[in-house]
């Protein structure tokens, strides 16, 4: 290869690995109305797996918790309802060693109203909207996969469209996963989806 072919062949990759080009327009977010109302759909739902046709209570917010700390506290809450039989362990799960239905029902009662009485702050879950999702899968595709492979690293792209309320993350299928140390250097090279939190698998090790 010539010297010019060779110049045009790395500025062809460096175009890539830089995700260089006009920059994409970001879609709308969810509004906070909406993911609340996503959020009491879910719900919904969990209540009527468990007591179907049976109104749900309502039940006002006590605090809003951090995802780390909240299992211990929701167990303290199941705790206080001083349920017979009811074992609760240090990873902050619990078990019901009877056999009395009544208690299983309560438990599962106590167990919903602890987790909307303490539960997440509804702007720290990163909900998507639809168009933001889709937007993820294409940036996903198009941008982000093919600079990856430049990089080195195996990642099997997608040669479907967006379907509706698809979630694609190709950093969960890289390989090999790069160290702490690496994460940088690729993001540096192959900007991750600027749409929504970034979510990365365990490090592959190393500094």
């Amino acid at each position: 290869m010539s010297v010019p072919l060779r110049a045009a062949a790395l500025a062809a990759s460096l175009a890539l690995l830089t995700a260089c080009g006009p920059a994409p327009e970001l879609p709308a977010a969810l509004t906070d109305a909406q993911v609340k109302a996503r959020i009491a759909e879910g719900n919904a739902q969990w209540w009527q797996s468990m007591f179907p046709g049976e109104p749900m209570p309502e039940v006002e917010v006590v605090q809003y918790v951090d995802q780390d700390s909240a299992a211990k506290v929701i167990q303290d809450c199941v705790r206080a309802a001083h349920l017979d039989d009811v074992v609760f362990s240090p990873d902050f799960s619990w078990i019901y060693l009877g056999d009395d239905p009544a208690v299983v029902d309560q438990l599962n009662r106590q167990y919903f109203v602890c987790s909307l009485e303490y539960q997440p702050d509804p702007a720290e879950l990163g909900y998507l909207s639809d168009a933001q999702l889709e937007f993820d899968f294409y940036y996903n595709r198009d941008r982000l996969v093919p600079c990856l492979q430049l990089l080195g690293y195996s990642v099997i792209n997608r040669t479907t469209d967006y379907v509706p309320g698809d979630y694609w993350n190709p950093y969960y299928e890289m390989y090999p996963l790069p160290t702490a140390a690496e994460w940088a250097r690729v993001d540096v090279r192959c900007p991750p989806d600027p749409v929504g939190p970034v979510y990365r698998p365990t490090s592959g090790g190393g500094p």
